[in-house]
C-alpha cells in the first residue's frame, strides 16, 4: 500500500505551543512546566522504553530532566497528519557529547502531548 501522507515543513515560528514548551521547559529543568504539557493518557517512548499515564511520565521527567547539561539548535521542522516532528542538535555533557534527534510529539485537540518519541533527526 502507498504512503499517502502528506509532510508540510514548519519553520519555528509555526510550531505548536506545546512542542516549543516542552523543549524550553526542559532546557530550564522546570519539572512542573513539562509535566504539564502531557495529558493524562499520554506515552513517552525514551530509551526503549514506554512511559504511559501521569504517573510514569512524572517519574520519567524526574529521574532524567536533570541528567546533562545541554544545549539545542533547532534544525527544522514538519509537519503530517498526526505527528510534528521538531529536529534538534543537542550538544552535552552525556557520553558522545553530540546528537541530532527529532522529537515526535503527537497532541489532542486541546493541544496537550498524547505521545512523544525520539527517533534520529529528520532534516
Amino acid at each position: 500500500m502507498e504512503n499517502t501522507r502528506e509532510t508540510t515543513q514548519l519553520p519555528a515560528t509555526q510550531l505548536p505551543t506545546a512542542v516549543t514548551a516542552f523543549v524550553d521547559g526542559w532546557q530550564a529543568h522546570d519539572r512542573a512546566k513539562v509535566k504539564a504539557l502531557f495529558a493524562k493518557d499520554a506515552t513517552v517512548s525514551d530509551e526503549g522504553r514506554t512511559h504511559r499515564g501521569q504517573d510514569e511520565i512524572d517519574s520519567w521527567v524526574d529521574e532524567t530532566i536533570d541528567l546533562f547539561s545541554t544545549t539545542v539548535t533547532f534544525l527544522g521542522a514538519r509537519k503530517d497528519d498526526e505527528m510534528v516532528g521538531a529536529s534538534y542538535r543537542i550538544e552535552g555533557d552525556f557520553p558522545g557529547g553530540v546528537v541530532e534527534l527529532e522529537y515526535q510529539f503527537r497532541l489532542n485537540d486541546d493541544g496537550r502531548i498524547v505521545a512523544l518519541d525520539f527517533a534520529s533527526a529528520a532534516v
